[in-house]
């Protein structure tokens, strides 16, 4: 997987019992439709809770991170 870092745009819904899903993600001029989130796992970072998710637009899969506390999101990673 190469590392991008990039912050992006994220549509996500917050559910029942805080559960965090990203449907669709913009980076750069274009929008991915996210088919499948494949893996989530939540870490740390000092007081910030990070939330990961793989996931797969059906050809590409992307490793996004949501921060708590800044309430951004990132495209850490991607297979593309």
């Amino acid at each position: 997987m190469e590392p991008i870092n990039e912050k992006i745009s994220v549509l996500a819904l917050f559910g029942d019992k805080e559960k965090l899903r990203p449907y669709r993600f913009k980076w750069g001029n274009r929008i991915f439709n996210i088919k499948d989130v494949t893996y989530s796992w939540v870490d740390t970072l000092g007081s910030a809770k990070i939330y990961h998710f793989a996931v797969t637009d059906g050809a590409t899969v992307f490793e996004l991170g949501f921060n708590s506390l800044s309430m951004v999101w990132r495209l850490e990673r991607t297979d593309a």
